[in-house]
């Protein structure tokens, strides 16, 4: 084949697809330098927007059974509810732990001289190293270095203080979200065409439902990780015969399992220290028995309540919630399952809408 017969093929270029292409770039980058720049705003709202949906069945419950059908008071009866419980359950927990840690600090120099006045191992181990002034001398400051810590934590008002700003902006977006939030619906679905309006209200229920149905099921999974918890640990305090308060305990494991898999794991740890204060056996039985639960919770309480209240597989809970740690860390794990629900319900809806369209006979 010779050269003339080879075609050329040009390519052209309008300056309107160049103009697209540049406007898409820098509208991009325009895009991830704002949620860069206020991604810990975006945050705040995405947890006040599910903890409205969370609270709007309770807030919905109240307002109707009121004369007034005022959302507002239904919506402030709600928070008045929320608050007094936390203020309950931390006027529960905390003086506990607070005394028991104030003992814990009192009793080490006489627990450390009992150890060092008897034959035991640790003594002979002291004494072969010449070890006794260290040890006298730690016993001694041991209060005074204990006290000392209280500078740095002096320095951690600032972030105490950022914690309590960002409740509060929490509390107060939510406030609003449930009060305003189904008149925006409403007038969302209302700048749509009624075609589409009916079918986006029914995906929007379904979603809707998926999220209460996380709520609700983990609050079961909480409720049944707390119970068991002051159980066992009440147990433990009578054989080990240690003085613990197994109520305030099992609402710390409570509080915590709302997040999924890994709250858990962090109730534990903190009921697992306060154990060790007042026991160290009652320590060591707390912390297998939240080791061997911790395994079946995750494996068939977790997935079997949240799959039956989703529709989700097992494995899909499981997935999502491991998932959801890599990406977000705790509110990742908060919100995966909820997550994993939608999509689902998004999923579905497209093939079922799919499937109807090739049904359809088309015209000749």
């Amino acid at each position: 084949m010779s050269k003339n017969s080879e075609k050329e093929v040009v390519v052209t270029i309008d300056s309107k697809s160049v103009i697209r292409v540049i406007l898409l770039v820098v509208g991009a980058v325009v895009v991830i330098a704002f949620i860069k720049s206020t991604a810990h705003i975006l945050l705040l709202i995405f947890i006040s927007f599910f903890l409205a949906l969370a609270l709007n069945p309770a807030v919905s419950w109240i307002s109707r059974k009121l004369k007034s059908k005022s959302r507002v008071r239904a919506t402030g009866a709600a928070y008045v509810l929320v608050i007094t419980f936390l203020i309950g359950f931390f006027v529960l927990v905390f003086p506990p732990l607070i005394k028991q840690t104030v003992d814990f600090i009192k009793q080490v120099p006489a627990t450390i001289q009992d150890v060092t006045s008897e034959d035991s191992a640790f003594t002979k181990f002291v004494e072969r190293h010449q070890l006794d002034d260290e040890v006298d001398q730690f016993s001694s400051d041991f209060a005074n270095r204990f006290k000392g810590l209280g500078a740095p934590a002096l320095a951690t008002a600032g972030a105490i203080g950022s914690a309590v700003v960002n409740m509060v902006t929490i509390l107060v977006l939510t406030f609003m979200m449930l009060v305003e939030g189904p008149m925006w619906l409403q007038r969302i679905f209302a700048a749509m065409s009624p075609a589409k309006r009916k079918h986006r209200e029914e995906l929007a229920g379904r979603m809707y439902k998926v999220v209460i149905a996380f709520v609700n099921g983990q609050a079961i999974v909480a409720t049944i990780g707390g119970t068991f918890a002051a159980i066992a640990l009440f147990i433990f305090s009578q054989i080990f015969h240690a003085p613990v308060n197994a109520v305030a305990l099992g609402g710390i494991i409570a509080l915590f399992a709302l997040l999924p898999l890994i709250g858990t794991i962090i109730g534990s740890a903190i009921v697992i220290l306060a154990c060790l204060l007042v026991s160290v056996p009652l320590a060591i039985a707390a912390a297998i028995y939240f080791i061997i639960y911790q395994q079946i919770e995750n494996v068939s309480i977790q997935p079997y309540v949240q799959s039956r209240s989703n529709n989700l597989s097992p494995l899909t809970v499981l997935l999502a919630a491991l998932i959801g740690v890599g990406f977000g860390g705790l509110l990742g794990a908060l919100m995966a399952i909820p997550v994993a629900g939608c999509i689902r319900v998004l999923i579905d809806d497209y093939y079922t809408r799919k499937s109807k369209n090739n049904l359809e006979p088309k015209e000749a």
